[in-house]
């Protein structure tokens, strides 16, 4: 009876709970209900009304990044991050944006929305934000590339620490010289003989330090070398004289514009508008800095990826590292695009291709539509990495500009940087005081029209908000007394990261699968290529940290390459920028595994990885022609001498102004773009005035504007930065022969470099002229030809300077320009000999000095 009982006590408790259970279940039901209910009745119509017109997928538009006109879309949010979050509405955007709060978002741009339906929205956030709409069916896109069979491709493999020829032969120096001997014996190539000790001088000073040596120096260099009583006494010199110029702030400017090359580096931003970066200078002079103190390249990595978010010690650190993210922030923008969504994907495409083609030789890009052609890059990849960059916030300026996707700089006042803009005086400071009260006050107005109903053009609010943020920007430019402010590009990550969906064929409209934040799986452990999903921020550190790590194949390796084509020339592998399936193979892979493994063992050193090559054999070797050889390996791939080589448009102006004792070797402060503000090309600063530029200073601080560069930097094949350039062209066209032979420019360091020459007679003064432009002594011929020419021009001279009314010249006797070139006949074989005591006039050792520079030797490195 008992058991029965407690039986019956059992069951009714079990009845009651689920009585319990069902009432609370069926609450909970009538609340989601009534939730629903007020969504639609509300909320839903709220939004068709005010929002769908620039957030919603019928529209075309997604402004901010953002859709309202589904659920997910509405909790992902856009720029700013989640738009709603349910029962916060200090963290709901959306609701912070139509309470119409100064100094924060303003939405809808109309006008404010009336009390009630700011009320609902309190209301329904609070409520949990119940949402009935529902994504449309996504597809799932899938991947046909087998990432385990990528992985054994040559580049995705560890480098292999191999072995060179233990050959006892007495031509090998350096490990270097092992494996490229090795390869030379297999091919059946013969190394040339080495340069003699003119040419390497030469051939050190320009590779290193992009200038020619001085003129002294060449001689006591030349004669410490061929004093030296062995091989080994030799070496000692060259590695001397390697480690001065590694030392020279020299070594940083011409190594730091190879780099800005890869980093496609530029002050506008090209594109649509070609507005100006006054403040692309920073990233600049800290690339300069960073090469000059040998900076590990690990490091220089990290800080360019990430450099906002790594450990710091002090400000003035932090401060470089904010900075040295500059690298995301200078790339080319249409500025002027009016889809935010299109322009947010773009920007963000164009930081995945960069970052992946400088550091992995990668062209991970090609994968934003569909899987990569030819390398085992899925398209889930691409948006991996570009949820990383979608969660960055890039910051370039162009507030003043006006530009429709503007942003803010980055206020470093006080990080130990030098200022960025100039003083301002008290009345330039109450004048822009003015114009933002004025422009306050205007928009103030248009409100209050607003709000009594009446109806002010959308066009009108933008405008009034554009004046005003922009006169409120250039007072932030200054603080109290005018001082100036330190103001750069660079990144910081958004508040909440973005939720990242692959795109079908790329199209904005069409969204799949969500993809979360990662790097490329061939390169990675098999599922280990996303970030964990407890990381806090964009991602960035992590990305820095996978490309930095010594465990990439692809880093150190693409890097060493890197630096092996600007000291050869050519890199083992020829195509620097893509070691892909489409790219070029290493010419000696064991050669580039080595230099890759030595290059991290020496602590990511740049300067430790040019000493190792530059002390080789290998690179000593003359430029002599072999027919032999040639005949074999007629490009020169297994290197049996040294490739003869154009100098870089930047040494061919900066050499020019050495030969003349022109050159200005400290570092301006910017360039003239500084101060000039954020107008574009056309508005703040014409075409004329860059391309013309008149200053001495070494031509990596002239302005660099996309698509409008310094008139011998471009003829030169100077890259235009719209893309990552490893490897320059080097092509021969008339208008550079015409530049040399009649620019104003190169006509006025001829003057200067012959008022540099020594004084003697004809013969002392023909010797120097070539010591001076191309550091040797002339060859009996040319000699004889040169002495003959200048004696024609003396007594040419001195039958001209009889009469005083010549026009065109200035105060040496000499006409800059339209000189009469094509007058000139060719010397006649009985020209009377030249005297000892003639002295030749200075103009006539200008023409002669201006012929040497339009030679291909002056133009070369041998």
């Amino acid at each position: 009876m008992r058991a029965y009982a407690q039986s019956t006590f059992i069951l009714m408790a079990v009845v009651a709970g689920l009585a319990a259970v069902m009432n609370l279940n069926s609450a909970a039901a009538d609340e989601t209900d009534a939730g629903l209910r007020f969504f639609e009745a509300k909320i839903r119509p709220a939004l068709i009304k005010h929002c769908y017109e620039c957030h919603s997928t019928e529209s075309g538009k997604a402004k901010g990044g953002l859709r309202v006109d589904t659920r997910d879309a509405l909790l992902r949010g856009g720029e700013g991050g989640p738009a709603v979050v349910a029962k916060s509405t200090t963290r709901s955007l959306l609701y912070e944006a139509i309470l119409y709060e100064d100094g924060g978002y303003q939405m809808p741009p109309k006008g404010k929305l009336p009390a009630q339906v700011i009320a609902d929205f309190r209301k329904w956030i609070l409520m949990g934000a119940p949402d009935p709409r529902v994504t449309r069916s996504q597809p799932a896109v899938a991947t046909e590339i087998d990432i385990e069979q990528g992985r054994n491709y040559w580049a995705y493999r560890q480098p292999q620490e191999a072995k060179p020829s233990m050959s006892t032969d007495d031509w090998l120096r350096t490990t270097i010289d092992r494996f490229v001997h090795q390869s030379q014996r297999l091919h059946g190539v013969s190394p040339v003989a080495d340069a003699d000790a003119r040419t390497l001088i030469r051939r050190l000073h320009f590779v290193l330090t992009g200038l020619p040596p001085s003129r002294d120096a060449a001689q006591e260099w030349k004669r410490e070398i061929e004093a030296a009583g062995s091989v080994g006494q030799r070496q000692r010199v060259i590695s001397n004289l390697i480690d001065e110029l590694l030392a020279s702030p020299r070594f940083g400017e011409h190594w730091g514009r190879h780099w800005m090359d890869v980093a496609r580096f530029a002050e506008s931003t090209g594109g649509d508008q070609n507005n100006i970066y006054p403040h692309a200078w920073r990233y600049r002079d800290y690339v300069i800095d960073s090469f000059n103190s040998d900076k590990p390249f690990d490091d220089f990595i990290k800080q360019q990826i990430a450099g906002d978010l790594l450990p710091i010690e002090d400000d003035q650190e932090w401060g470089e590292n904010v900075v040295a993210t500059g690298f995301l922030a200078i790339g080319v923008k249409f500025v002027g695009e009016e889809d935010q969504q299109k322009y947010l994907a773009d920007l963000v495409d164009e930081q995945v291709d960069t970052t992946t083609r400088a550091f992995l030789a990668t062209t991970v890009a090609c994968a934003r539509c569909h899987d990569h052609k030819f390398d085992p890059i899925p398209q889930h990849d691409y948006y991996a990495m570009a949820g990383i960059f979608r969660s960055t916030a890039t910051h370039y300026g162009l507030l003043r500009a006006q530009a429709r996707q503007a942003t803010t700089l980055l206020d470093l006042t006080g990080m130990g940087l030098p200022a960025g803009t100039p003083q301002a005086t008290r009345e330039e400071l109450a004048q822009l005081q003015q114009d933002r009260d004025d422009a306050e006050k205007a928009l103030s107005d248009a409100m209050s029209k607003i709000r009594s109903g009446e109806n002010v053009f959308r066009g009108t609010l933008r405008r009034l908000r554009s004046q005003r943020d922009e006169t409120a920007a250039a007072l932030l430019a200054y603080g109290a007394g005018g001082e100036a402010r330190v103001l750069a590009m660079g990144t910081q990550d958004h508040e909440f990261p973005l939720r990242t969906r692959l795109l079908v064929r790329g199209e904005l409209d069409k969204p799949a699968q969500e993809v979360s934040r990662g790097v490329l799986q061939v390169l990675s452990e098999s599922g280990k290529n996303s970030f964990p999903p407890t990381m806090r921020g964009s991602g960035r550190v992590e990305l820095a940290e996978w490309i930095a790590s010594k465990d990439n194949p692809l880093t150190a390796r693409v890097m060493a390459n890197r630096i092996w084509h600007w000291m050869f020339g050519r890199g083992l592998v020829r195509t620097v920028d893509d070691f892909g399936e489409s790219g070029d193979r290493p010419s000696n892979p064991e050669l580039l595994d080595y230099l890759a493994t030595r290059f991290v063992d020496e602590d990511w050193s740049t300067k430790s990885l040019i000493r190792e090559i530059a002390q080789s054999r290998t690179w000593q070797l003359s430029s002599q022609y072999d027919e032999a050889d040639a005949e074999i390996d007629p490009d020169n791939r297994y290197l049996w001498r040294a490739n003869r080589r154009r100098l870089e448009a930047e040494s061919i102006r900066d050499a020019m102004l050495a030969v003349s004792g022109q050159l200005e070797v400290q570092r301006p402060a910017g360039t003239l773009l500084r101060s000039v503000g954020e107008g574009g090309v056309g508005q703040n600063v014409f075409e004329p005035d860059i391309r013309a530029i008149e200053t001495n200073c070494r031509s990596v601080y002239l302005p660099r504007v996309r698509g409008v560069l310094p008139e011998v930097i471009e003829l030169f094949d100077a890259p235009d930065a719209g893309l990552v350039t490893g490897a320059r062209e080097s092509t021969a066209s008339p208008l550079q022969a015409l530049y040399l032979m009649n620019n104003a420019f190169v006509q006025e360091q001829a003057i200067d470099a012959a008022g540099r020459t020594k004084k003697g007679n004809v013969r002392e003064q023909v010797a120097d002229v070539f010591h001076l432009v191309l550091g040797r002594s002339p060859t009996a011929v040319e000699a004889a030809a040169a002495e003959v020419y200048l004696a024609n021009r003396l007594n040419s001279v001195t039958q001209t300077q009889i009469q005083s009314d010549q026009p065109g010249r200035n105060d040496r006797g000499f006409g800059r320009r339209g000189r009469g070139r094509g007058q000139r006949s060719a010397i006649p074989a009985d020209e009377p000999p030249v005297t000892e005591a003639a002295v030749t006039p200075m103009p006539a050792l200008a023409e002669l000095i201006q012929a040497l520079m339009c030679t291909a030797e002056f133009q070369q490195i041998n």
